[in-house]
């Protein structure tokens, strides 16, 4: 059993003008377009944990949901964004976490722009399905990286994990470009 200890990087993806009390869990974040579609333009694979086929969540977006042992990958044919909204933003455990699969050479400068307030995260599994942590553990492994949002508060904000000379790369990267990197100093 490995019982490495290892911090991700969170990163937000409201500033405090666009918190999420601002929005409805209905509308359209920014970050839906600055974040959240480039992640899955660059993707190999997203799934989300935690929902159930007979739930109102599945069913408003069972056309971009392909079922695949317990959990549902994302069509990435599909606009998965776009029309899908509450499944992103949905807070308070309605789903489970999602997560995003990327080589470990995506260029997260462009993305990094519209975060805010970069930090490690001392308990990556709160707020998370613990299967979807698993994953992003396993895949950040084998040499890729894994996002994953959570299932407690939406697309709030990102957990990012990955290893090695990939891992380093996009800290300089969050160094360089996220915004408000004093907040937790």
């Amino acid at each position: 059993m490995d019982n490495e200890y290892f911090r991700s990087l969170s990163v937000e993806l409201l500033s405090e003008a666009g918190s999420y009390r601002n929005y409805e869990e209905t509308d359209p974040f920014p970050s839906h377009k600055t974040i959240i579609q480039p992640l899955l333009k660059n993707s190999f694979y997203g799934c989300v944990f935690g929902l159930k086929k007979d739930s109102a969540l599945y069913l408003s977006n069972a056309d971009i949901l392909i079922s695949d042992k317990g959990k549902f990958r994302f069509d990435l044919s599909k606009e998965c964004v776009a029309g899908h909204e509450y499944l992103w933003n949905v807070r308070g455990w309605e789903r489970g976490s999602i997560i995003i699969l990327l080589k470990n050479d995506v260029d997260f400068s462009e993305i990094f722009k519209h975060t805010y307030r970069p930090s490690f995260s001392n308990n990556p599994n709160a707020g998370n399905s613990l299967s979807a942590i698993k994953k992003c553990k396993a895949e950040a492994a084998l040499g890729n990286v894994a996002i994953c949002f959570p299932a407690s508060n939406g697309s709030e904000w990102m957990q990012i994990y990955a290893t090695g000379v990939g891992w380093e790369r996009i800290l300089q990267q969050a160094e360089a470009n996220c915004q408000q990197k004093e907040y937790y100093l």
